[in-house]
């Protein structure tokens, strides 16, 4: 064939696919129950790129440098001297700070009340505690152990917080078992409902009727030393049911043991009077008794409990028992609460006005917990970018940004604080550079161990401007 006969015909196959192009119906033809789409001429000629900046580079813009205190100057605001560069430092920390958090009518002191807290805490020989919700991107560990990390070294403690008496999310902070029987209700997940809303501050509890054991000990982590690894407050939060529970612990790392009985009935925190850290311990259980967890703190200063639900939305609070809830928070002291979540309900999402009815429901279960303990501060992560397939091609679904946006807008006027990881991450299609990192999973979903520590050291140094402020 003729190089000019080619070319007309390459020249009409194309004319014919761009009038498809532009005739073909926006929405698809629906032929038995499967609906055809042809791309149209705009999204042709504007095939999305892919998002090549580096995340390592993205990071920086909101990373700060180190204090280095060398210079004195006075802060015209408290006329209190301050070195030049802790006040540079704030102007440059709180600068970034504001373009990545929400607060309540923009107030810098939100978190105010914590930090107290969480300095008076080893002096008055006090745990306060944060409870870190999430869904699986805070399994393992992630986020919660740097922040955990951050208040430990600043205000004391250690240990991994609490636990539920058997674990079922991967979990990077310690290994533990358990044996006997018991029944687990949980609001999330494919387990029991209870009628009572009796489940407790991990969102589930296990019943237990009889003898029962619990075993910890610490993850070999190759020679490193971690806070996590020791534990010399150890509790167990319960509801005693019948007035005969008991429990025994025994010390495995130092060969002792120690008892303590529930002399009452109720809601309850039974405490082992410890002398000293402990890496390996069992809990000898008999009784009946709901169990809500396993407290494992070491010292005095903060705890960070990580509360990972894997498939969870976040909209589980407002089913449980107030008085419940109420009670055990108090017992347990808690400073401040992390709520991470959107990621699970952005697939579902079909546009704006279901993208509004799931906000307005996050607000309610802010105002839930605000309810059961007021006055202390809420923090709320916003949902990771997310690729999904669309139209052929790999892009951020379709309504994420709206959903950040109105978390970003709404979270703040109920009186919690907001916290963009959307944007820190990069915004729209970021995800595609953070798997190519390899600092998120192939499912251009969940960030990897490495990626997920890298993005919560960026919300850790938040934290520490706010904290160098107060």
């Amino acid at each position: 064939m003729k190089p000019q006969k080619i070319l007309l015909f390459i020249i009409i196959v194309i004319a014919c696919l761009a009038l498809i192009a532009v005739l073909f119906p926006t929405n698809g033809i629906t032929l038995f129950s499967k609906t055809l789409r042809f791309p149209s001429l705009t999204e042709i000629m504007t095939h999305s790129q892919d998002f090549d900046e580096d995340p390592e580079e993205i990071l920086k813009q909101w990373k700060i440098t180190a204090i280095t205190d060398d210079v004195v100057a006075i802060d015209t605001s408290t006329k209190k001297s301050v070195t030049k560069d802790t006040a540079n430092y704030l102007v440059a920390a709180l600068e970034k700070m504001e373009s990545t958090f929400e607060l309540p009518q923009g107030n810098l002191s939100y978190f105010n009340t914590f930090f107290e807290k969480a300095e008076n805490a080893r002096a008055q020989h006090k745990i306060v505690r944060v409870l870190y919700y999430g869904d699986s991107q805070i399994e393992l560990d992630r986020f919660s152990n740097n922040l955990r990390q951050f208040f430990q070294q600043k205000f004391g403690g250690g240990g991994v917080g609490m636990v539920p008496y058997h674990q079922t999310i991967p979990t990077g902070a310690l290994n533990q078992s358990y044996s006997g029987d018991y029944s687990c209700f949980s609001l999330w997940g494919e387990t029991r409902k209870n009628k009572e809303n009796d489940y407790g501050p991990l969102a589930k509890m296990f019943r237990i009727d009889g003898k029962n054991s619990f075993t910890a000990s610490i993850i070999n982590r190759k020679g490193e030393t971690d806070r996590r690894d020791n534990y010399s407050n150890i509790s167990l939060l319960i509801n005693n049911l019948k007035g005969s529970f008991s429990a025994e612990l025994t010390d495995k790392t130092n060969q002792t043991k120690y008892q303590v009985a529930a002399d009452s009935l109720g809601i309850q925190l039974l405490d082992f009077p410890l002398h000293f850290s402990t890496q390996s311990f069992s809990i000898d259980m008999k009784g009946n008794a709901n169990i809500y967890g396993v407290l494992m703190d070491d010292g005095f200063g903060v705890a960070v409990d990580n509360i990972a639900m894997r498939g969870a939305n976040g909209l589980h609070f407002t089913s449980m028992n107030d008085s419940l809830m109420r009670e055990t928070l108090k017992l347990m002291d808690v400073g401040m609460i992390v709520l991470q979540y959107g990621g699970n309900a952005v697939p579902g999402l079909s546009g704006e006005k279901s993208v509004d009815i799931y906000v307005t429901n996050i607000i309610s279960q802010i105002k839930y917990l605000q309810r059961v303990v007021p006055d202390i501060p809420i923090l709320f992560i916003g949902p990771s970018d997310m690729l999904s397939v669309v139209d052929g091609e790999l892009k951020t679904y379709k309504h994420l940004p709206y959903l950040v946006a109105q978390l970003s807008a709404e979270i703040p006027k109920s009186g919690a604080a907001f916290w963009n990881m959307y944007k820190v991450m990069g915004g729209a299609n970021s995800m595609k550079a953070w798997v190519k990192k390899g600092w998120a999973g192939n499912d251009y979903v969940h960030f990897t161990t490495k990626g997920a520590k890298e993005i919560a050291n960026v919300l850790t140094q938040t934290f520490e401007a706010m904290y160098e402020r107060y």
